[in-house]
C-alpha cells in the first residue's frame, strides 16, 4: 500500500493558512490590502470583543461579480496576473493567490458584494471551507466580508495567540501604518460599536502624520526627495533637535507597501549616528519608489520582508539621502575643527576655499585603565564593589574640601595655583568636553558627561530616604502609541510601585497628576515611552523585575540631567565635578562608556624615544 497519499484541498488550505493566517491582524491586512487594490476611496474595519468574535471590512471599492463569488475562495484565483511577466511587473498588493483561501479555510466567512451587471446583492458563505449557494439580498452600497470565530477549527493554533488586548494593539499599530501609507485613502476603525478613529479621504501626509504620532513628529518634518534613475525616495524624517526612545514611529514602505528591511533601518539608523543622543531614535515616514522589477515582493507569505536586486545601492542611497538633509539642517558642522569628533575615519574639511581630506586616527595605549562597568542595560546584579574613579584617579576628597573651603583665599591666590594638590592637579579642560587631570605618573582624561551621569546615577541609587512623588501643578498629558496603551494596561501595577499617578484616557492619552520626584517634567514623554518599552522587552525575554526598571530609570534620568559635551566649565565647576566623584563609583557611566583614559608618563617617554 502506498505511503504518499494527497491531501484534501481543506486540510492543505489549513496548513498554508498557518503562514498567510499568523494573528488576527493577518486577516485585516489580507483583506484590505485587496480593498486598496480594488480602487477604494473609503475603507471601515470593525471588529467585536477584541477581534474573537467578528471581524468586518467594507470598502467602496470595485464590486465582486456573481461569477467571482463562486471561485474567489479557492486557492490560486486572483484578478492580478495572468502570465509570468505580470508577476514579475505587477503593481497592486502582489500576489501570492492564497489570502481569502487560507482565511476561509480557518474560520467562517461571508462574502456581501454587488453585481453591476444584475444591479442586486449578492452574498455567498463559507462555513468550514464548505460553500453555500449564493444569495440575493438587499443591502447597503459597499462590499463587505466578515470573518467570524478565528480558528475554531485549527485550536493548536489559538495556543499561539496571544492576550486579545496584545493582538488588538497589532491590529492598531498596522491600521496606522496603511493609513500613512495611503493618505488619500478614508479608514475608520471601529471596536464594540466604538470609534477608535476616523481619517478622511484626500488628506494630505503632514495632516496624517499628525492625527498618528501628534505633534512632537509632525512639527518637526523634514521632506526628503532624492532621486535616481530607477528609484525615488520620498516623504519625512523627523528633525534631529527631536528624538524618541524606541522605534514605534519609524515606517517603511516600498511602492507605498509598508515592509521591514534590515539594511533600510540601518542605513537610516547610521545617517543619524552623529546627530542624535546614543540611546534615541529617529522618527521617519518613508517610501521608496522603485521599478518592481528590481524588488523581489513573494519572499515571504506575509509580504513584510523584501529582497533587492541591488541591495549594497539601496543602502547608499538612504544613507546619503537621509545625512545630506540632516547635514543641511544642522546647527552644527560636521567638519568644523572646533565641533569634529575624532574617529577612525576619514572626513573632508574646507581651508583656505580648498578641499583635504584628512585621515584621523586615533592612538590607544595597551597600558590604558581596565574599566570594569556596572551598568542596569547590562548586569542585572546588584552593584558590585569594584575598581573605582577614585583608585582610578587617585583623589584626595579632604584636600578637594579643604581648597574649597578657603573661598577667601583661593579668590586671592593666583589661578595657576589652585590647580595643585599634594596628588593631582587639574590642566584644564579640553574641547568644553574633557576634563584632563595630571597625577605622579599618569596623565588622566575624563568625560565630564560619563562622569556626571555616574555620580547622579549613584545617588538616586543610595540615598537614604525613599523616592517621594511630586504633584503636578497642571497635570500633564502623553499622548502614546497603542502598544504602549497595551503595555500599560498590563503593568499598572508596576507604575504604581515606581511612584506614577495617572489615568489612560480615550485616544491613547495618559494624563499624569504624580510622578517621582527625580523626574524633570520637560522630559515626560520620553521617560514615559522609554519605560514603557524597556518593560515590553523585558518581559518578552522574561527577565524583568522592578530593581531592574527602576535603575533603567535612574540611568535614563541621570544621563538627561547631567552635563553636556560642549559644556564650558570653570576651575570651581571641575573641582566640584571631581570632588562628587570620590566615592565607590564604576569607572563607567550607567550605560557602559567608560569615564577616564589614561595614558602612563613611562609609555609616553617611549614614544618620545627618551
Amino acid at each position: 500500500m502506498s505511503k504518499i497519499i494527497l491531501l484534501d484541498k481543506k486540510l492543505s488550505n489549513q496548513i498554508a493558512a498557518w503562514e498567510v493566517v499568523e494573528r488576527p491582524v493577518s486577516v485585516i491586512k489580507e483583506v484590505l490590502e485587496n480593498s486598496i487594490d480594488a480602487g477604494a476611496k473609503n475603507i471601515k474595519i470593525e471588529i467585536t470583543e477584541w477581534w474573537t468574535k467578528k471581524i468586518i471590512i467594507s470598502d467602496d471599492g470595485i464590486w465582486i461579480e456573481r461569477d467571482d463569488l463562486l471561485i474567489i475562495w479557492e486557492k490560486h484565483s486572483t484578478s492580478k496576473i495572468k502570465n509570468l511577466d505580470d508577476l514579475y511587473n505587477v503593481m497592486t498588493f502582489w500576489f501570492r493567490w492564497e489570502a481569502i483561501a487560507s482565511i476561509s479555510s480557518v474560520s467562517n466567512m461571508q462574502i456581501i458584494s454587488k453585481s453591476v451587471v444584475e444591479n442586486f446583492w449578492n452574498t455567498i458563505k463559507i462555513l468550514d471551507w464548505i460553500k453555500t449557494d449564493i444569495e440575493k439580498i438587499a443591502y447597503e452600497n459597499w462590499t463587505k466580508i466578515i470573518v467570524e470565530d478565528l480558528f475554531f477549527n485549527t485550536p493548536a493554533r489559538l495556543n499561539y495567540i496571544k492576550k486579545p488586548r496584545t493582538e488588538y494593539a497589532h491590529i492598531l499599530n498596522y491600521l496606522y501604518e496603511i493609513s500613512l501609507s495611503y493618505p488619500k485613502i478614508g479608514f475608520e476603525f471601529i471596536s464594540d460599536e466604538k470609534q477608535i478613529f476616523y481619517f478622511k479621504s484626500d488628506e494630505n501626509l503632514k495632516t496624517r502624520i499628525y492625527n498618528i504620532y501628534w505633534e512632537e513628529f509632525s512639527n518637526n518634518l523634514i521632506e526628503i526627495n532624492f532621486e535616481m534613475q530607477w528609484m525615488q525616495i520620498n516623504w519625512y524624517i523627523s528633525d534631529p533637535k527631536v528624538s524618541f526612545p524606541n522605534k514605534n514611529k519609524q515606517n517603511i514602505f516600498v511602492n507605498n507597501r509598508p515592509i521591514k528591511s534590515y539594511i533600510i533601518a540601518k542605513a537610516i539608523n547610521d545617517a543619524y549616528n552623529r546627530f542624535i543622543p546614543h540611546s534615541m531614535n529617529p522618527a521617519y515616514v518613508l517610501n521608496l519608489s522603485i521599478d518592481p522589477t528590481l524588488v523581489d515582493v513573494n519572499v515571504h507569505p506575509r509580504k513584510l520582508e523584501v529582497r533587492f536586486a541591488w541591495e549594497q545601492n539601496i543602502f547608499r542611497a538612504f544613507y546619503h539621502s537621509v545625512e545630506e538633509k540632516l547635514n543641511s539642517v544642522s546647527l552644527i558642522n560636521p567638519y568644523s575643527e572646533e565641533n569634529a569628533i575624532l574617529t577612525n575615519q576619514t572626513y573632508t574639511k574646507i581651508q583656505n576655499n580648498e578641499v583635504e581630506s584628512e585621515k584621523i586616527t586615533n592612538y590607544y595605549t595597551w597600558s590604558g585603565t581596565k574599566f570594569k562597568s556596572y551598568s542596569p542595560y547590562k548586569d542585572t546584579s546588584t552593584n558590585p564593589n569594584q575598581t573605582n574613579i577614585n583608585s582610578a584617579i587617585n583623589f584626595s576628597k579632604s584636600i578637594l574640601s579643604s581648597n574649597l573651603s578657603q573661598k577667601n583665599e583661593i579668590e586671592n591666590e593666583n589661578i595657576n595655583d589652585l590647580h595643585y594638590t599634594k596628588l593631582w592637579k587639574i590642566i584644564w579642560q579640553a574641547h568644553n568636553s574633557y576634563i584632563i587631570v595630571e597625577t605622579k605618573n599618569w596623565i588622566k582624561f575624563l568625560d565630564q558627561h560619563a562622569l556626571a551621569e555616574r555620580i547622579i546615577y549613584e545617588k538616586l541609587v543610595n540615598r537614604d530616604n525613599k523616592s517621594l512623588t511630586q504633584w503636578l501643578l497642571i497635570s500633564e498629558s502623553i499622548n502614546l502609541m497603542p502598544k504602549e496603551v497595551n503595555i500599560l494596561k498590563d503593568n499598572i501595577d508596576t507604575f504604581e510601585n515606581m511612584w506614577f499617578d495617572f489615568e489612560i484616557m480615550w485616544g491613547n492619552i495618559v494624563i499624569l497628576n504624580w510622578i517621582p520626584d527625580f523626574i524633570k517634567k520637560e522630559n515626560l514623554q520620553n521617560i514615559f515611552s522609554w519605560i514603557l518599552e524597556d518593560i515590553w522587552s523585558q518581559n518578552f525575554n522574561k527577565s524583568n523585575t522592578l530593581l531592574e526598571v527602576k535603575n533603567k530609570i535612574y540611568a535614563y534620568t541621570a544621563c538627561r540631567s547631567a552635563i553636556k559635551f560642549w559644556n564650558k566649565l570653570n576651575l570651581f565647576e571641575m573641582n566640584k565635578l571631581l570632588n562628587d566623584s570620590v566615592d565607590d563609583y564604576s569607572a563607567t557611566c550607567p550605560h557602559w562608556r567608560p569615564v577616564v583614559f589614561d595614558i602612563n608618563l613611562e609609555e609616553l617617554k617611549n614614544k618620545y624615544e627618551r
